[in-house]
């Protein structure tokens, strides 16, 4: 059985994958999201809970 090639193509107009960011457009719900998760929401309200020594600490990340 003989393998078989993609014929090679001078020119093929995508050289790397594209990126995600050419596929949802600005203002898109997604972007926010992902804005809001890497900005990290703000938990010093919960772990300012967390002020005795006792038991066991706060599960942080």
């Amino acid at each position: 059985m003989a393998k078989t090639f993609r014929d090679w193509n001078l020119n093929q107009a995508i050289l790397l994958p594209p990126s995600v960011r050419d596929f949802v457009p600005e203002g898109h719900l997604a972007r926010f999201i992902r804005d809001l998760v890497s900005q990290g929401p703000d938990l010093s309200v919960i772990l300012n809970v967390y002020t005795k020594e006792k038991g066991y600490p706060p599960i942080t990340r």
